[in-house]
């Protein structure tokens, strides 16, 4: 895409101002009611900067290094991914409970959702009790074991098409690109598999 960094930028930090205020005066918030903040992420600093835009000034310095830590957590997946657009705020907040040292079960989360100017929404959830079972300890180093590929390979995949029978069905025996694979395409899903 072709965009105007300047102006973007601009937007997603207004656009995040604007709907955190209207967020706080809807349930009336206080910053301090929350252990974490995971934005939108086309990139990890743009998002720091939404963050010190809206951290109150006043806010306890324990608070503040809690949120920022957090917030370092929430970038970790990111930085080894870089930008999957919609889907950066949820790998954010894996990457924030995969991550953090301090989060724990009723620790309220704030989520920042941006979609390129056109709209945005802040809301928030809590974290239940039992939710540590649920994440992965190794997943940098699964990121870590990723196969490189050049312009012409990644290319060669993209462009590559199934070939369908009658019932929007195929099969990928010999379908290796790592830890999980397209499997099959059954009745036009598809489906992965680990290995």
């Amino acid at each position: 895409p072709y965009v105007q960094g300047i102006y973007s930028t601009k937007q997603y930090l207004d656009s995040l101002k604007t709907t955190w205020a209207a967020y706080q005066e809807r349930h009336q918030a206080d910053f301090a009611d929350f252990a974490a903040f995971c934005l939108h992420l086309p990139y990890p600093k743009l998002a720091l900067k939404g963050l010190n835009k809206i951290i109150p000034k006043d806010l306890n310095p324990e608070n503040k290094e809690r949120l920022t830590n957090n917030f370092d957590a929430s970038i970790t997946y990111s930085r080894q991914i870089g930008n999957i657009y919609t889907g950066s705020l949820y790998l954010g907040l894996l990457s924030l409970l995969e991550q953090s040292q301090d989060l724990k079960a009723g620790d309220k989360i704030g989520f920042f959702s941006y979609g390129s100017g056109a709209v945005s929404e802040i809301f928030s959830g809590r974290l239940v009790k039992g939710y540590k079972d649920l994440l992965r300890s190794d997943r940098l180093d699964t990121f870590a074991k990723r196969q490189h590929l050049s312009v012409a390979d990644y290319e060669k995949l993209f462009y590559e098409e199934a070939q369908l029978d009658d019932t929007g069905s195929t099969q990928f025996a010999d379908y290796q690109t790592g830890a999980f694979r397209l499997a099959e395409i059954s009745e036009h899903q598809r489906i992965y598999k680990g290995n």
